[in-house]
Parts: C-alpha cells; structure tokens; sequence
C-alpha cells in the first residue's frame, strides 16, 4: 500500500469528492449509518486527519439533513477521531502518540485476557475457523487489496472474542483499536502484511499445541509490533500526528 501525499493544509474545498461509501438503508437509524461510515472513512484513512468535516458537505454527500450529521460528529468526536473547534468547524483528528499508547495498553491486555479463554476453549472447529479467516488475508494480499486484508485482520481479533464468549468486550477492545488502525494503515508498508499473516499463524500453532503461555508470548509480540511503525516514518507525514 502506497503512502497518501503529505497533508498540504488543514481544510478541503466543498467541491472535493469524499471517498465515502454509504447506501441508506431506511429500515436502520440515519445517524447510526452516517456515523458507521464516517467512522470507516476516518479508520482507513481515506479521509486524512486534518481533514474538514464540513456539516454541508455531509449532509449533501449522505443525501440527508442535518440532525443526523451532527449526532455523528459529536459521537466521533467522544471518541477523539474528530475534533470539533467552536467557530471552525470540525476536523479529521491528528494521531495522538500518547492517545496510541494508551488504546494499546487497554488492547493488549484485554486481548490477552480473552486469548486465555480461548485457550481454555479451543478446538479443531475453532482453529478451522481460524484459519479460514487467515486464508482469506492471505488472499487480499495475493489480489493487492489491502483494505481487505485489514478488515479480515479485524475478524480473525473478532472471532477470539466470540470463541472465548467474551463478545461484550469486543466493542470496548473495537474502539481502542480504531485509533490504531490509523497508524497502520498510514505508515504500515505493504511487506508487514505478510509477516502478520505469519504472526497470526504462529498464535494459531501454538493454541493447537495446547501451550496457551507460547499462544500469550506470540499474541503480546504480535500486538507490540505496532510500536515499530514509527521508526521508518517519513518526516513529510508528521503533520498527520499529535504527542
């Protein structure tokens, strides 16, 4: 995956096209589908932090008024992916450093946490299952979409969760890992795909040898790797970041 060009201001034009995909359905709250998919947008980095969320533009890119777009920005907002500045306007928000390092504490230990259920729980049909979803990465980078790859990286986390029926706990782990995401997705280069895949694998191997310690010590290395991310950072993309 190639790097997005160096952010060049902290606004955008009204005329700019918005990378957003949405397809309204009427059986489902307004505000909770803008908010899922400015939230995509924001995670994936095709909307780039510095990025004006102009309520306008929202609401004529959504095809929907008012209400709804901002009910999505003050829940985006909570949750610090946008940054809204009285008599500005709201933005895309940088990426914390400090922010990072505290999602990844609450991550890390709670995927921990439920990774040690899973031990306690695993089967065949689970490491099938598993698997599977390991294919389905490796498939994503074989066709070069690495969009794919990262939405199949956040099922195979997913379906820890629901193995160690701790599906609760999945939002709470969901929502730090957002701020995360970021990161990887802006600066992650594409040779690091493959060695996920491997690290998954390795995790994988280890819950099928029953040595739930070895399947902690490869999960905890997996989750720290994130961590190496701003060693090779290209000095043109600080502007995307916050200490």
């Amino acid at each position: 995956m190639s790097l997005p060009a160096p952010l060049a201001s902290s606004g955008d034009t009204e005329t700019d096209s918005l990378e957003i995909e949405f397809h309204l359905d009427r059986k489902r709250p307004v505000a909770d589908q803008v908010y899922e998919a400015l939230k995509a947008a924001i995670v994936s980095v095709r909307l780039l932090p510095g990025t004006s969320i102009s309520e306008n533009r929202m609401c004529r890119h959504f095809g929907v008024s008012r209400t709804p777009v901002r009910s999505a920005i003050v829940r985006l907002a909570d949750e610090g992916l946008i940054d809204v500045y009285p008599q500005q306007g709201s933005f895309v928000a940088p990426i914390r450093l400090a922010d990072v390092y505290d999602r990844h504490f609450i991550r890390k230990h709670l995927e921990l946490a439920v990774l040690a259920e899973v031990a306690k729980r695993w089967t065949a049909a689970k490491s099938a299952e598993a698997r599977a979803i390991v294919a389905t990465q490796v498939a994503a980078i074989e066709v070069g979409d690495p969009a794919l790859f990262h939405e199949r990286d956040e099922a195979l986390h997913a379906a820890f969760a629901v193995f160690a029926e701790r599906e609760g706990i999945w939002p709470t782990i969901q929502m730090a890992k957002a701020r995360m995401s970021r990161l990887h997705r802006l600066f992650g280069p594409p040779e690091r795909l493959p060695v996920v895949v491997e690290e998954h694998l390795s995790v994988l191997d280890a819950l099928d040898a029953g040595d739930a310690a070895l399947a902690h010590q490869r999960l905890e290395y997996h989750l720290d790797k994130i961590f190496e991310t701003f060693d090779p950072m290209p000095e043109a993309y600080r502007p995307y970041l916050a200490d």
